[in-house]
């Protein structure tokens, strides 16, 4: 017996996303005619007979979402994928956890409804995309989380203010006694949470009367223990005077430190450390490392929040939300007096 045409089949067939071919089944005055066209030859070309009964072919709400997120290994991602679970479960919702690798067409294809599973919403933290890859009404709703794009209309976005996360880690160094600062993980991208972060990091040592010269500035390729700590240990051969790293996140930060104990140099006593998000292992180092968390919470709650709005709230749909953070103060920043 012959196999059922599919709405994805027809998706396929014609070249859109599957919740196109809905909204041509279902009648909706979103599509446009030569679109339309397309998918109705599609239609008649593969004698596909729409399956009323099913909630996907109505269009209505499934409850299904997906989280993409680049990787897993990141004991961020992997926290936030739980707690995101957790969450729309509370609210009679389900969702997976897709990992891109950084790949773009990857994230083209959830983001654009051609992923294998339909979904309702996709909550994703893009490596590669670009605000061209997020036309309205190409697939499922869309929300941003990280500072690689902002919000567009009709794609919502969640994300701390790494500006402000990076003048409080200044802060608290410079307070501290800290003046010759080196930032673990930057790069020159226009846009992203390096950039974002580098720029707080820069504000706020101006605003110090502290002057972060070029050779302060160590771009890392990948954000892990391993490229910490490479990093690190290319700094002290060079020379450079360092009292204070700034690592883009936890797993440079504790890479940096692995670099700092080999050499013999005290931390905090020698070089003060601090990073971002607040990963369990955090707590767990010797010393306890400073680092910003987010509230992961709030986070969760905003991309929902989001991703579940009614068609007709429109400011829902594409706004930008920025959700609150805390400096937790440890053992890895202490003053050098208490080192």
């Amino acid at each position: 017996m012959a196999r059922r045409v599919s709405i994805k089949d027809v998706a396929q067939h014609a070249g859109v996303s599957w919740k196109t071919v809905s909204n041509v089944v279902n009648e909706r005055p979103v599509v446009r005619a030569e679109t339309r066209a397309r998918v109705e030859q599609a239609i008649a070309e593969l004698g596909y007979v729409p399956n009323r009964a099913g909630r996907e072919l109505r269009g209505g709400f499934t409850g299904a979402l997906s989280l993409v997120v680049p990787e897993l290994q990141n004991p961020y991602f992997a926290r936030l994928a739980e707690r995101m679970q957790v969450a729309a479960r509370g609210r009679g919702c389900t969702v997976s956890v897709e990992v891109s690798l950084g790949d773009r067409e990857a994230e083209r294809a959830h983001v654009q409804g051609r992923a294998s599973r339909p979904v309702d919403a996709v909550i994703i933290s893009p490596a590669a995309l670009t605000a061209a890859d997020l036309a309205p009404g190409a697939g499922p709703r869309v929300v941003l989380l990280g500072e690689l794009l902002p919000a567009v209309p009709g794609v919502s976005h969640v994300a701390i203010d790494n500006v402000a996360s990076a003048a409080d880690v200044v802060r608290h160094l410079v307070e501290q006694g800290r003046r010759d600062l080196l930032f673990l993980g930057g790069d020159s991208a226009s846009r992203s949470t390096a950039a974002d972060r580098l720029a707080g990091v820069r504000a706020a040592l101006r605003f110090a009367g502290i002057a972060l010269e070029p050779r302060r500035i160590r771009a890392a390729a990948r954000w892990d223990r391993e490229a910490g700590r490479a990093e690190m240990e290319a700094v002290l051969r060079s020379g450079l005077e360092v009292d204070a790293v700034i690592a883009g996140n936890d797993l440079l930060a504790l890479g940096a430190m692995a670099a700092l104990s080999a050499q013999g140099l005290d931390v905090p006593g020698r070089v003060a450390v601090t990073g971002w998000d607040d990963i369990p292992e955090a707590a767990w180092s010797r010393p306890s490392l400073t680092t910003v968390a987010p509230d992961l919470e709030q986070l969760v709650g905003a991309a929902l929040d989001a991703a579940l709005a009614a068609p007709g709230e429109d400011a829902a749909a594409g706004i930008e939300t920025v959700v609150g953070h805390q400096l937790l103060v440890r053992g890895s920043s202490a003053a050098p007096e208490d080192g």
